[in-house]
C-alpha cells in the first residue's frame, strides 16, 4: 500500500507550473523519528511530511495542472501510459552519473535507509573525502559542476546533493568525465 500526496510545488518553479506526486510505502509513512518530533512536534514520517514540508511547499497548483494530472491518471488507468517507465528514465540517468562521480574518488553519501538500498531517482547524494559541505559545493562549481550542499538540506553528513533533471544529452556525460576527471587530479585525497 501506498499513499499519494500531491502538491503544486513551488520550489524549482512558479506557482502552478509544476505538480508532483509523493509515493509513500505504508511502513515509512507510520515509521516514527524522534528527531521530527523534536523539531516539528510531529514524529510520525506522513503527518510531519505532509503538514511541515508539503504545506509548506505547496503553492496550490492552479486548474489546468489538476485538469492535466487528471488526463494522465486517466490515460495511465486506460493503459495509455506508462508512469513508470517515463520515470526509470532518472534512474537511468542517475546510474550513469554516480558510476562518473565513484570512477573519480566520490562516494555515495546516502545510499541505505535503515539497511535498506536507496532506489536512484531525480537526486542522489555523493561526498568526497572528509571534505565539508559548503567546500565541496564551491570546489565543484570551479569546474562547472552545481550541485546543492547537504547542509542547507538539514542533513549533518559531508556532501552534495546531484540532481540529474538536465542530463538529457549525452555529450553532458562525457562533459561532466572530464570535469570530474580534472576535479580529482587537484583535489586527490590526502
Amino acid at each position: 500500500n501506498y499513499v499519494l500526496m500531491i502538491s503544486g510545488s513551488k520550489i524549482f518553479s512558479y506557482a502552478g507550473q509544476r505538480i508532483a506526486i509523493a509515493a509513500i510505502s505504508d511502513k515509512l509513512r507510520n515509521r516514527f523519528y524522534p528527531a521530527l518530533k523534536e523539531r516539528y512536534g510531529i514524529g510520525r514520517f506522513a503527518e510531519s511530511y505532509a503538514l511541515t514540508f508539503l504545506y509548506a511547499a505547496s503553492s496550490g497548483a492552479s486548474h489546468s495542472a489538476q485538469y492535466a494530472l487528471a488526463a494522465m491518471f486517466k490515460a495511465a488507468a486506460d493503459g495509455k501510459l506508462d508512469f513508470v517507465a517515463h520515470t526509470r528514465e532518472y534512474a537511468h540517468r542517475a546510474h550513469r552519473v554516480k558510476e562518473l562521480f565513484e570512477r573519480h574518488g566520490f562516494h555515495i553519501v546516502y545510499d541505505k535507509d535503515q539497511n535498506e538500498h536507496v532506489s536512484d531517482g531525480f537526486f542522489f547524494t555523493v561526498g568526497y573525502g572528509s571534505m565539508p559541505s559548503s567546500d565541496l559545493v564551491a570546489a565543484l562549481l570551479r569546474y562547472g559542476i552545481c550541485a546543492i550542499s547537504l547542509t542547507s538540506t538539514g542533513s549533518l553528513q559531508n556532501g552534495v546533493r546531484v540532481c540529474v533533471s538536465q542530463m538529457n544529452r549525452e555529450e553532458q556525460y562525457d562533459l561532466l568525465d572530464r570535469r570530474l576527471r580534472d576535479f580529482a587530479q587537484d583535489y586527490a585525497r590526502k
